[in-house]
């Protein structure tokens, strides 16, 4: 039994200590509950940040849709492994990949997230916003996101996610009878092993156009197996 143990901490401890390479799923919580979110790879963000290219945006929005995801008139949430790391993506509506030809569809965002990670954000010279950057703690993204509602989108994400990252996120409906973003606009979507990309949990605003949630990344399979693993085989005394 101790030679067990000491094997599982010998994988165990690297594992834990290089949590960079390994997060890959942070789970949500809402008014409806809890549940988990699985990243996996997509070749995004090799640009130079801030910038969420239009390419980039477009290109995850086609990887979705090949999926069976429709993701026009919906704020779609998602992990993603990036070449920034483990990112967090929301996108709003779809993108075709042509950028905005219009501004006749609007959405608030308010999101709160360490300030050791990085961020990325579409059409950053046409929409409203602003990254509040203290000396220590947190940060804020304040923005209001101005798209063409007919054939383009918009989105930010927090990149460079490691365990135990909380994000927080404040959404407010300004698009008003617009119908840009449909009823039941929110889908959360994850990676299986399985199945592929997927929705996870739906949701929609409030009766007055708000939405919050908030995001916390935990250990993915492999270590928390570990974890398991090493309390399963810890002796219990007897009584």
């Amino acid at each position: 039994m101790k030679h067990t143990k000491k094997v599982l901490f010998a994988i165990l401890v690297p594992c834990l200590i290089a949590p960079t390479a390994n997060a890959s799923v942070i789970q949500i919580s809402n008014a409806s509950g809890s549940f988990n979110l699985q990243s996996h790879t997509m070749d995004l963000f090799s640009g130079t940040s801030p910038d969420f290219s239009t390419y980039d945006l477009a290109e995850v929005h086609n990887i979705l849709n090949s999926w069976g995801i429709t993701t026009d008139g919906k704020i779609t949430i998602l992990p993603v492994d990036t070449v920034q790391g483990f990112s967090f993506l929301t996108l709003i509506d779809r993108e075709f990949g042509g950028g905005d030809n219009g501004n006749d569809a609007s959405l608030g965002i308010t999101s709160t997230a360490s300030n050791a990670l990085g961020m990325v954000i579409n059409d950053v010279g046409q929409d409203s916003w602003q990254l509040i950057q203290p000396p220590f703690g947190s940060q804020t993204l304040g923005a209001t996101f101005v798209w063409g509602g007919v054939d383009s989108g918009d989105g930010f994400a927090w990149t460079d996610l490691v365990y135990g990252d909380a994000v927080s996120y404040s959404f407010t409906d300004l698009d008003g009878d617009g119908g840009a973003i449909d009823a039941e606009g929110f889908q959360f979507v994850g990676w299986d092993d399985i199945e592929g990309w997927g929705i996870v949990s739906t949701n929609e605003f409030n009766v007055d156009g708000t939405s919050m949630f908030t995001g916390l990344v935990i250990p993915g399979p492999p270590t928390a197996l570990l974890l398991t693993s090493l309390l399963l085989c810890t002796p219990r005394r007897r009584r």
